[in-house]
């Protein structure tokens, strides 16, 4: 089923390609995303995805999974659902516009 979700997390997301990771992984199941850095605290992460709710769960999973998430070593330590979700559009990096940044090389995604 189509839906869309929005999440806040917590743990090592700021400055570790967290946001191109999400975005990276709901493309490579294809999602579309976005994702947003907290301005006041470095820990959070607030990121929608939206398209098949099972392949949602997929990467809601993987991330609760204690798992590093790309080879820099992003990790979620917490992870909850926002309601009302917000628009992909409204997000910082989405996957209409992840590729017109300059990302640092280097990374690789495991998500």
């Amino acid at each position: 089923m189509e839906c869309r979700k929005t999440f806040l997390v917590k743990g090592k997301v700021q400055g570790i390609m967290f946001r191109q990771t999400v975005i990276r992984g709901a493309e490579k199941r294809g999602l579309c995303a976005g994702a947003t850095n907290d301005p006041t605290d470095r820990s959070i992460v607030r990121f929608t995805l939206q398209g098949d709710e099972s392949l949602i769960q997929e990467i809601v999973d993987f991330m609760t999974a204690g798992k590093k998430l790309n080879s820099w070593g992003a990790c979620v330590e917490s992870l909850e659902e926002l309601s009302p979700s917000i628009d992909i559009n409204a997000h910082e990096v989405t996957t209409l516009n992840v590729d017109g940044f300059k990302w640092t090389s280097g990374v690789e995604f495991f998500l």
